[in-house]
C-alpha cells in the first residue's frame, strides 16, 4: 500500500479518496463520515490503542483499533505490511467465537481498523469471583472451538489468554488480537511452518517456547488453554512462568518434577472430569502434548452444555464483567442430578472436594502456588 495524504479504505466504500487540507485539519474526514466520532479508550497496548465508536446512522457501536505510530525504525513498508497483514488475516476468519473484523481506513499516517464490539472482558468477570461452574465450562468450551477455527484456517493464535477473550451481552466469548498470530499452513501446503521467538504473555506461555530455537504454535496455543481453564477455576495462575533450570520459578518446577506429583498436585484442584484432557493439554513435552481435534473429542468437552448465537443454556448464568450482579439469565433452572459418588457435597471455586484428602491437596496446593497478579503484559 502506497503512503498517500488522502483517506481510504482496503475495501468497501470507504476506497474513495478525500483531498486533505494543507493544515491536516481533515484527519478523520473519511472515518467520521462512515462511522462517527471517537471514543472512550478501552484499551491500549504495544500495538495500538482501542476506542468506541458508534455509527451515526443507525446507532450501531464498534470497537476501533487505532495502529501505533511507526517506529524512527521501521521501514514504511514493514510498517504497512504489519498492519495489512493482520487486518487481512482478521477479515478472513468468520466464527462465533472470534471477533469480527469488518474495514480498515488510512487517514494520513494513521490506519484505524473498524471491529465487532463485545462489551464484556473475560478477565473481569473471572476476577469478580461470581462464576459458577457450569458457566466457566461453556466460556472454556466457546474459547476451544474459536481456537480449533483457528488451527482449521492454518492459523495460530500465539497469544491466547484472558485478557484477549471478551463477551457479548448474552456471554457468548470472542476472541480478540491477532497482532502476535501467524499462518503456519497455508490450503495446498502439507507442511508445518514452525514459530521462532517468543511470543505471548509470561504465564500462559509454553515452557518449549523458551527452551527451543522454534515450536509448533499449534501446541504452544493449546498450552496456553490448558492455563486459562486453570485461572478461571483457581482465579489465579499456577505460576509465573512455565521455567526451570538457572531462572526457573519454584512453582513451575514443582509441577514439572519427574515424579509426577506437583501435576497432580494441580490436577486435584481442578473438575474431576475436565482432569484427564487438562493433564494432556498441560504436558510439558510437547511430544507428548495433545492438539486442538483431540480436545474436541475429550468425552468432557463435548459434554459441555455451551451457550450459541441462536440459544442460551437454560441450567447456568453469565456474569458480564467485573459487577457480580450484572448476570445473563440470571434465574437459571435448577439441575436435578443423580446421587453424587463424592463424599463431601461442597464446590470450591467449581472444583468438587472429593474426600478429606483432597481438602489437605487443595488447601497445602492452593497455599505454595505464586500468587500473580492476572494482568501482566505481553512479551514483544
Amino acid at each position: 500500500m502506497k503512503k498517500s495524504s488522502s483517506s481510504g479504505s482496503l475495501h468497501g466504500e470507504s476506497s474513495k479518496h478525500h483531498h486533505q487540507g494543507p493544515h491536516g485539519n481533515a484527519i478523520e474526514t473519511n472515518l467520521r463520515k462512515k462511522y462517527g466520532k471517537m471514543g472512550k479508550v478501552i484499551g491500549s497496548g504495544a500495538g495500538g490503542t482501542v476506542r468506541l465508536i458508534t455509527r451515526e446512522s443507525d446507532h450501531k457501536t464498534f470497537a476501533i483499533k487505532q495502529f501505533r505510530k511507526r517506529k524512527p525504525s521501521e521501514s514504511e513498508r514493514t510498517y504497512v505490511k504489519k498492519i495489512t497483514s493482520e487486518y487481512c488475516l482478521g477479515s478472513t476468519l468468520h466464527h462465533p467465537n472470534i471477533i469480527e473484523t469488518l474495514d480498515i481506513i488510512q487517514e494520513g499516517d494513521s490506519f484505524y481498523e473498524i471491529m465487532e464490539f463485545a462489551k464484556y472482558e473475560l478477565f473481569s468477570s473471572v476476577m469478580s469471583g461470581a462464576m459458577v461452574r457450569d458457566e466457566i465450562a461453556c466460556c472454556f468450551r466457546g474459547i476451544v472451538d474459536g481456537v480449533a477455527y483457528l488451527h482449521e484456517m492454518g492459523v495460530a493464535h500465539r497469544d491466547l489468554k484472558l485478557d484477549n477473550c471478551v463477551m457479548n451481552e448474552r456471554g457468548i466469548v470472542k476472541i480478540i488480537d491477532f497482532g502476535c498470530s501467524m499462518v503456519y499452513q497455508l490450503p495446498f501446503e502439507k507442511q508445518i511452518q514452525m514459530a521462532k521467538g517468543v511470543s505471548g504473555s509470561d504465564p500462559y506461555i509454553a515452557p518449549e517456547v523458551f527452551t527451543t530455537e522454534e515450536h509448533d504454535p499449534r501446541l504452544a496455543d493449546v498450552w496456553s488453554l490448558g492455563i486459562i481453564f486453570v485461572c478461571m477455576t483457581l482465579c489465579r495462575f499456577p505460576w509465573k512462568l512455565a521455567k526451570t533450570g538457572c531462572d526457573a520459578d519454584p512453582s513451575f518446577e514443582a509441577y514439572a518434577n519427574s515424579s509426577g506429583a506437583g501435576k497432580a498436585r494441580l490436577l486435584k484442584l481442578m473438575p474431576r472430569e475436565s482432569r484427564p484432557i487438562l493433564g494432556r493439554m498441560l504436558e510439558v513435552d510437547p511430544a507428548k502434548r495433545v492438539q486442538m481435534k483431540d480436545v474436541l473429542e475429550d468425552e468432557w468437552v463435548k459434554g459441555i452444555e455451551v451457550c450459541t448465537l441462536q440459544a442460551m443454556c437454560l441450567y447456568h448464568p453469565h456474569h458480564l464483567g467485573e459487577d457480580p450482579n450484572c448476570v445473563s439469565n440470571p434465574n437459571p433452572k435448577p439441575r436435578f442430578h443423580q446421587q453424587s459418588a463424592y463424599v463431601k457435597d461442597e464446590v470450591v471455586r467449581g472444583v468438587e472436594v472429593e474426600s478429606s484428602e483432597d481438602e489437605e491437596v487443595l488447601s497445602v496446593t492452593t497455599a505454595s502456588f505464586t500468587s500473580v497478579q492476572m494482568a501482566v503484559a505481553p512479551v514483544h
